[in-house]
């Protein structure tokens, strides 16, 4: 018997160092999965982050050169004008490099002999200096501008040119680039070339002004690959630079396109660094390649020290599990089969329990965004899940919120609830009509819905700057407003709002739904619920009633939204104690409580005419903003794009062509954010709204405007666009205090 019972020890023992190595290598193939599949991740956010850099910086590299580009146009009329008058072009250089201060000269350099009087060569030029602008003569023998290849590749080509850097010892007397076009004469024939010398001063700060890392950088080459600006040599070597610039010109390396084909990447080890190399060219002239160069230990230092932490916790979760399976194969007892499909059950329901939770937003989520609210949400199933949900969130200074009852109950309640959830979240991202939200949500839910579910909801859109409510009701239960009573001792006026029914989502795609208005103002609440409260029943099945529960709220004497909650909840386990609760309750409350204007320490305005050609004013209007706030200067350039951005975008839109009419900028700041408030009179229009540019397509394809609301969402904390009073109001926040 000792014998027997020594082989069956030995074979329990043998039993559980396989387990435990069974358990070993599955715990560390799943470590090693979330390890690939989390590297993998990075690796694409990193190829998103790199691309978005590079889309950004040559975004003001090409408006700069647009600029550029914008001066020559719009003074080619005045180089016409007196193109026969050889002394008054003097004038016209020198009024071309006064109105941009990235212009370091213009010139016009006329075909030889165009001038008997005046020389063989005749190009007047104009340099801005130190102390102003001065103009000269500098064609002749020395400066044969004639075998330059700005007036060459002007000469041959149909419309303006740009010219790869240079130094101009005679001219600009800079490392330049310049943008040339050439100029006919009455008869048609080509007088010369007129163009303006850009300095490229400013392309090492554009470049480098921010990174996605640390010690991220960037680089600017010609089509050619010759280094146009490269990082300040205080922060990357010039031999790192150097050995970059041949990464992208030596076909040698081994280089790849991206996921999404935008750029091309190339995978370098320099100075026992590893590290990732994107590039691509501009779109349009001139075709200049940028890239933007990341490290390894900053892309992936923390999951890879992570992973060492994890190698450890296996370790220890080994050890563990070894002393459970002892303690486990040591007890003789031995739940029943049907106990440990009950437990397996329950835990399914719990963690299913837990994913419904989560869907739900925690108050202080939904107030991420904003002062100018108090929330409360309580969810409680009457099972382990249930079919009720909500949803609360604040973007551009608008509160989107929800609240719906599933038909049935259960997990396949459960399940709608939560496809409808998120679908809430995801639509309401990019829309703000309560209405169009309902029906894209109907569409949705009635696609392949065989069970034939359908789900009340009720669906809303408050602007926190106006306290405007727009809503749309889908067969829900109508919501109360209570607003603050005038003294502590007086209820509070409690009355349900008007709304149409419209038909529940799911129940037919074609549905029609009808959004509605009306106005919160300062201190009231919003009291929503679902029939788990109005339609419970105590133990002699009478109902708890919509008309109990607006006597219950008017009699809080508040109007804040945990104490709403809660007085509801206390009056329905009251009303119902001693019965169980037989469908889900759900309530979401909020508080409308915008902040006061009186603690402004900047009120500026500004009006211009609808006119381009007045930008220059709002440039220095938010300058003056900015420098009284003393906000730094790459905030301050990032802010008076944004804004120009906006305004252009209003002028071309709001007043169509040939429509005159004024737009007004209003700056406001509390010392913690700033708002910029552009108002104007013209036809309706909804800059949010316009679709923002697709930066894949060649620039002369994209629809106009869209690329400056991408770069205003870029740059600002929240855009925000109401019609009020006939009048489009554009509301810019960049919260700028630390």
């Amino acid at each position: 018997m000792s014998r027997l019972g020594d082989y069956s020890k030995k074979l329990t023992t043998g039993k559980e160092l396989l387990i435990i190595i069974i358990a070993a290598i599955l715990i560390e193939l799943v470590s090693a999965a979330q390890y690939y599949s989390t590297y993998r991740m990075l690796e694409k956010q990193l190829e998103e982050r790199a691309e978005n850099e590079l889309t950004f910086k040559a975004i003001l590299v090409r408006n700069t050169l647009n600029s550029a580009e914008d001066v020559l146009k719009n003074h080619l009329w005045d180089i016409k004008r007196n193109l026969c008058l050889p002394d008054s072009m003097f004038g016209s250089v020198e009024r071309l490099v006064s109105v941009n201060r990235h212009v370091r000269g213009g010139f016009m350099a006329y075909v030889p002999d165009f001038f008997a009087e005046k020389g063989r060569l005749f190009e007047p030029y104009a340099l801005v200096t130190a102390d102003g602008i001065s103009v000269s003569q500098i064609g002749g023998e020395a400066h044969d501008y004639t075998e330059r290849p700005f007036y060459q590749m002007a000469i041959a080509s149909d419309g303006g040119i740009w010219v790869d850097p240079y130094e101009d010892a005679e001219g600009a007397h800079a490392f330049v680039t310049s943008y040339a076009v050439a100029v006919p004469d009455a008869d048609g024939k080509t007088a010369g070339v007129a163009g303006v010398d850009m300095s490229l001063d400013w392309l090492s700060d554009t470049l480098n002004s921010r990174h996605i890392f640390p010690s991220s950088f960037n680089l600017l080459l010609t089509e050619a690959g010759i280094p146009i600006a490269l990082p300040p040599t205080d922060r990357v070597s010039a031999r790192t630079s150097d050995y970059i610039v041949r990464l992208v010109n030596d076909g040698t390396f081994s280089r790849t396109k991206s996921r999404s084909g935008r750029s091309t990447l190339v995978r370098f080890k320099s100075d026992g660094k590893k590290g990732t190399l994107f590039y691509a060219n501009m779109r349009g002239k001139p075709h200049w390649q940028i890239a933007v160069v990341c490290h390894d230990d900053e892309v992936y230092g923390e999951l890879k020290a992570l992973r060492v932490h994890i190698l450890l916790l296996i370790l220890l979760a080994v050890g563990i599990l070894l002393f459970i399976i002892r303690r486990f194969m040591q007890s003789e007892n031995r739940l029943k089969e049907k106990t440990m499909e009950q437990e397996r059950m329950a835990g399914e329901l719990s963690i299913a329990s837990g994913i419904q939770q989560a869907l739900l937003p925690s108050d202080d989520e939904a107030l991420a965004n904003t002062e100018d609210l108090s929330i409360k949400g309580l969810q409680i199933p009457a099972k382990a899940v249930g079919g009720d949900l909500y949803n609360a969130f604040v973007r551009d200074d608008k509160l989107f919120f929800c609240i719906g009852d599933v038909s049935g109950k259960g997990v396949p309640a459960a399940l709608v609830m939560a496809i409808v959830q998120s679908m809430f979240r995801t639509v309401a991202a990019r829309e703000t009509n309560p209405a169009n939200i309902m029906t894209q949500l109907n569409e949705t839910v009635c696609r392949n819905n065989k069970e034939n579910f359908f789900v009340t909801l009720f669906a809303g859109v408050l602007d926190l700057p106006s306290g405007r409510l727009r809503f749309c009701n889908a067969g829900h239960d109508a919501p109360f407003i209570i607003r603050e009573p005038d003294r502590e001792t007086s209820p509070a006026d409690c009355r349900m709002m008007q709304v149409t029914p419209n038909l529940p989502v799911g129940v037919f795609d074609d549905t029609a739904y009808e959004m509605q208005e009306t106005h919160i103002e300062k201190g009231s609440a919003v009291f929503l619920y679902t029939d788990g409260q109005t339609e419970a029943r105590n133990a002699q099945r009478k109902q708890f009633r919509k008309d109990r529960l607006q006597q219950v709220l008017a009699g809080s004497r508040t109007t804040e939204p945990r104490v709403l909650v809660e007085k509801a909840v206390d009056a329905l386990n009251r009303f119902t104690e001693g019965t169980e609760q037989a469908d889900d309750l759900t309530i979401l409350s909020f508080r409308y409580t915008p902040r006061e204007a009186e603690s402004l320490i900047l009120d500026e305005h500004l009006t211009l005419e609808n006119d381009v050609r007045q930008v220059e004013q709002l440039s220095t209007f938010v300058k003056t903003v900015t420098d009284r706030l003393g906000i730094g200067k790459p905030l301050a350039g990032q802010l008076r794009l944004a804004v120009e951005e906006a305004v252009v975008n209003v002028m071309q839109y709001a007043y169509p062509a040939g429509r005159t009419g004024t737009v007004s900028v209003r700056a406001a700041s509390d010392g913690r954010r700033l708002k910029f408030t552009v108002t104007d009179s013209g036809i309706p229009f909804n800059p949010t709204g316009v679709q923002t540019a697709d930066t894949t397509l060649p620039a002369e394809e994209r629809p106009v405007g869209g690329l400056g609301i991408l770069l205003v969402r870029k740059l600002m904390d929240s855009i925000n666009y109401e019609r009020i009073d006939g009048k489009n109001v554009l509301t810019l926040r960049k919260d700028y205090a630390e």
